[in-house]
């Protein structure tokens, strides 16, 4: 006889309508669920486990694939701390339907800024470190870029468009990886400055020509390859708008300076220049 709320096999299989061999096959394949296992290797099922086995089989029915109603639920009941861990998973699996629910979790549980920083960030660095070790594919580093992007522009768009004088953030010409430059701008509207994204690889005299006609207070670019900046003149930057910042990974504070920009060696040191009028 099972503890209080503690299920055999059978038992669940006639609470949920799913067989005990259906069962056994979603543990091996999707690890779900984790039964207990009592000394003499007899499952043992949780009441949570039964709620969860509810609820997926109503999406069953409802039409929905045993892996995707799997994930989905997974997914859902993933902890904070879980998430960049669950959201790199599915994207390198090329799950996109999970790794969306990832998201919207990650939103909900801990706010637009809370899930860029504790969510969109960490992963888009995974993504980028196992690209470099060569345990992520070119293949797949797009893919998940190219998600983490969208959903980048989606935090990007909430954050609304301050009034004001705008600052015009993109990335040099050469320079096509946008995801600094978003950030930037994502960064500096949520702390009420007018930041204004231009998307990537902006030649110089169309940026400078646009500062003039909107009378832009101020230039972000964000570099993330240095050899997009060799090509650029000595003092190439100067003069483009009032004031003009240069940072990212491909950039340090002797090339700003050659190029006639104001380092800025994070987004806190940008928010800080602009606030003081530097």
């Amino acid at each position: 006889m099972t503890r209080p709320g503690v299920y055999s096999i059978g038992e669940v299989e006639a609470m949920t309508g799913l067989s005990a061999e259906v069962l056994r096959q979603w543990e091996r394949r999707y690890g779900f669920p984790k039964p207990e296992r009592t000394p003499g290797g007899h499952r043992l099922y949780r009441e949570e486990d039964v709620q969860a086995l509810k609820v997926i089989r109503r999406w069953l029915d409802e039409g929905a694939s045993p892996q995707v109603a799997i994930r989905r639920y997974l997914a859902q009941e993933a902890r904070p701390e879980e998430l960049p861990r669950e959201l790199l998973s599915a994207l390198m699996e090329a799950d996109l339907p999970r790794a969306e629910t990832l998201f919207r979790r990650g939103v909900k549980l801990l706010g637009p800024e809370g899930a860029l920083r504790g969510l969109l960030v960490p992963v888009l660095k995974e993504v980028g470190e196992g690209w470099h070790r060569g345990e992520v594919s070119v293949a797949q580093e797009h893919l998940a870029t190219q998600f983490l992007r969208s959903r980048l522009q989606e935090l990007l768009d909430l954050a609304g468009y301050p009034r004001g004088a705008p600052i015009l953030v993109t990335t040099p010409p050469g320079e096509r990886h946008e995801l600094g430059a978003m950030l930037a701008a994502y960064y500096l509207r949520r702390r009420g400055f007018p930041a204004l994204y231009l998307g990537p690889d902006t030649p110089l005299p169309d940026l400078e020509g646009l500062a003039r006609e909107l009378g832009a207070q101020a230039v972000v670019l964000s570099v993330l390859l240095p050899e997009t900046l060799k090509a650029l003149p000595e003092g190439s930057l100067k003069g483009l708008a009032p004031r003009v910042f240069l940072g990212g990974q491909g950039v340090d504070a002797e090339t700003a300076h050659r190029l006639g920009a104001v380092y800025a060696p994070d987004l806190e040191a940008l928010l800080k220049a602009l606030e003081e009028g530097a």
